[in-house]
């Protein structure tokens, strides 16, 4: 850098100029004149990543749904609250179940009654998960869980009653399905403890002989029902009997047993036919 003074004797001013040297340019910093950024690639990479982190951290219970979460394998507890939540992400699993009333279909199967005679049945199971972690964690499928040991409760139900029995004799499957019901509801929900399930009903859809009996069963039924059907017929044809002998005598008219026996029988012999009578007078000869 250089400098020169000029001198003018007209004037009383000095003027001094300075020019730029050679060595100058060791001064100049390109840097210095750079533009700043608004942000470098690290802050924008760590920016966006931090905001993935934070939307995957978050999610959504439902209602009626619980949600089971798992630091890292272990158990952190379960949500039960709709709505959407945050946690971190990393080494978090999250597992919802439904807690849902459901109804499922015990699929058909061939079981015996107590009597030994073979029988088709089904029947619609309806439960509720109340416990989300054990439905989660305890069991494997917790759906298959509940038809599966529906099943086997519903065959051994089924195996310590028969299918019909006479008046008197206890309960029957056939016109006590309901109060047996409520005994295999107990039993099952002895074995969904385990999984968190409340049992809320059972009920047995079909029940009926198996095809290779049902055509002799059902000429038993048949049988059976003729054979009441005659017991009853014949207990009140002799009451009826009885009834018309004392109401005759009632009036005054004087049997002896041989007429008393003609009157019940006749009676009887009406009242018990299953074809239309026809009566028959006796001609005495002249």
């Amino acid at each position: 850098m250089s400098y020169s003074k000029s001198n003018n004797n007209n004037h009383d001013d000095h003027h001094i100029s300075i020019k730029p040297s050679e060595d100058d340019h060791v001064f100049d910093d390109e840097e210095a004149h750079r533009e700043p950024h608004t942000c470098s690639a690290l802050s924008c990479f760590m920016g966006t990543f931090c905001c993935c982190i934070g939307l995957c951290s978050c999610f959504t219970v439902q209602p009626n749904e619980e949600a089971v979460l798992l630091d890292y394998g272990k158990y952190n507890g379960t949500v039960k609250t709709p709505g959407c939540h945050f946690i971190c992400t990393p080494g978090r699993v999250i597992k919802t179940t439904s807690t849902k009333v459901k109804s499922i279909m015990i699929p058909e199967t061939k079981t015996i009654d107590k009597n030994g005679n073979p029988l088709v049945i089904n029947g619609i199971l309806t439960y509720q998960v109340r416990n989300a972690k054990r439905a989660t964690l305890d069991v494997e499928y917790v759906d298959e869980f509940v038809r599966t040991q529906g099943l086997a409760s519903m065959k051994q139900i089924v195996a310590r009653y028969p299918y019909e029995a006479e008046a008197g004799q206890g309960l029957c499957l056939r016109s006590a399905a309901d109060s047996i019901s409520h005994e295999m509801v107990a039993m099952l929900q002895e074995r969904m403890v385990v999984a968190g399930i409340k049992i809320l009903g059972f009920t047995f859809n079909e029940i009926s002989y198996a095809p290779e009996i049902a055509a002799g069963m059902l000429k038993r039924q048949q049988a059976q029902a003729i054979i009441q059907a005659r017991k009853l017929i014949v207990t009140g044809a002799v009451d009826i009997a009885q009834l018309a002998v004392r109401e005759l005598e009632a009036n005054g008219i004087v049997m002896d047993a041989s007429a008393k026996a003609k009157v019940a029988s006749n009676l009887l012999t009406v009242i018990c036919s299953e074809s239309a009578t026809a009566p028959v007078l006796p001609l005495s000869s002249a």
